[in-house]
């Protein structure tokens, strides 16, 4: 059986957002914070469908997208921590619909503190030979510090994958550095130069780096676009994540084979593959239950398996934790819940391991709800233990027999007998 899988966006980066709401709903109602103006409601940022796409960037088909106009609120959503040294990274997808020829900018980042700091802001204008044409622009602080724009031209209507980039310096109060990174296919792996920049201008430098702002700008100047899939970090490859393409499972007996591949990995370090028992439907406990090396950083397809075996009747969820060589992490959910169903018949199965020394599991399955007896006899019909005697629901179950008190290389036969629990009051059940 296929299925799918979620990519529930739990990493260790500063934001991650791909506008997973119901459209139709203000971005304010999900952890962004509405402001400029202040009070009311003209115009808020709003999730719309769908999300934008673009190959070999975060997991296709994830979330909505935010949808900016050329008038009305911005909004900023906190980094999970406030950064004031190294570089800070803002990788997103952006889709321009609308422009105009003075041009504004519509992202930036914040200092922690502040909502008029706009530091690293990204523009949008119309090239004045075409109205289909337009270019992208760059400023370290306001308008007066410069702005360069792109020699490139781009095309509305296209999504492109953009990466703003602010550079922490300390020679002086002016000497930060801004860089802008625009691509139209592919996700390099290693940080290639910028189409824009590094640019210093003549801004005084931030304190830190602790809000990423999206911004709607002035009417007869700002883009009309959409924006998703925004991921922040202090690294280009910290950022960048393994992109899975699929994550499945089928279900063989008492085993639940787990598989999924990636499109492309940079820096992976392992999956670790997780477990939650679904008892009444209310449990959300994960459990580790072994792990799988990745492949490293790699632009090829990769395909992975891991088998959970042994397995007792009831319902599980599955789930993958990426983790890369820096620590950062991710979470890969299987969608689906896996059943191990009630047995159809008794059955008493092969201990495993065998050899063993000096503990075996032995498997048996049980159609009904019954008083279980597990007996276990050496070759000459003495029987020498009774490791299992108990009441037992109908489902898959199992005994331990430690062996380290009998006769080593001994030969050991082993049964188990029922009684049906029919009677409530019935002390054996």
């Amino acid at each position: 059986m296929y299925c799918c899988f979620d990519d529930s966006n739990i990493k260790a980066q500063l934001i991650e957002e791909s506008f997973d709401y119901p459209a139709g709903d203000s971005i304010g109602a999900h952890g962004w914070v509405h402001f400029s103006p202040n009070s009311g409601t003209l115009n808020r940022i709003m999730v719309t469908d769908p999300g934008l796409q673009y190959a070999g960037f975060q997991t296709q088909g994830i979330g909505n997208a935010a949808t900016l106009t050329n008038t009305g609120q911005d909004s900023y959503k906190p980094l999970s921590s406030v950064q004031n040294s190294g570089s800070v990274y803002s990788f997103f997808l952006v889709r321009v619909d609308t422009v105009r020829t003075t041009g504004d900018y519509f992202c930036a980042f914040l200092t922690s503190t502040s909502s008029t700091n706009f530091l690293c802001r990204v523009y949008a204008r119309k090239m004045s030979s075409t109205a289909v044409n337009f270019a992208f622009g760059l400023s370290k602080t306001t308008t007066t510090g410069g702005v360069q724009w792109s020699d490139t031209v781009y095309t509305k209507g296209t999504t492109y994958l953009v990466v703003m980039k602010y550079t922490f310096n300390s020679a002086s109060n002016t000497d930060d550095e801004v860089s802008l990174h625009i691509f139209s296919s592919g996700v390099p792996s290693i940080e290639p130069a910028p189409v824009i920049g590094p640019l210093t201008g003549t801004g005084t430098d931030a304190a830190d780096i602790g809000r990423f702002a999206l911004r709607q700008g002035s009417e007869s100047s700002a883009p009309n676009l959409k924006i998703d899939e925004i991921f922040t970090g202090t690294s280009w490859s910290g950022v960048l994540p393994v992109e899975m393409s699929s994550f499945g499972s089928f279900v063989k007996g008492r085993d639940v084979n787990l598989y999924w591949s990636s499109e492309g990995e940079i820096n992976n370090l392992r999956f670790e593959v997780e477990r939650s028992d679904v008892k009444g439907q209310m449990s959300n406990e994960w459990t580790k239950i072994g792990s799988v090396a990745g492949n490293g950083t790699t632009s090829y397809q990769n395909s992975y398996t891991f088998t959970d075996r042994g397995l007792s009747t009831g319902t599980y969820n599955y789930r993958l934790k990426q983790i890369d060589i820096n620590g950062n992490f991710e979470y890969f959910n299987l969608m689906n819940e896996v059943n191990i169903g009630i047995p159809v018949k008794y059955d008493l199965s092969q201990n495993y391991p065998n050899p063993f020394n000096p503990v075996t599991k032995i498997n048996f399955d049980l159609p009904s709800d019954a008083m279980t007896v597990l007996r276990i006899f050496d070759i000459s019909g003495r029987e020498v233990s009774t490791p299992g005697k108990r009441s037992k629901n109908c489902r898959i179950s199992f005994g331990h027999f430690q062996c380290s008190r009998y006769v080593k290389r001994s030969l050991l036969l082993y049964f188990i007998g029922r009684r049906l629990c029919i009677n409530k009051e019935d002390a054996a059940c």
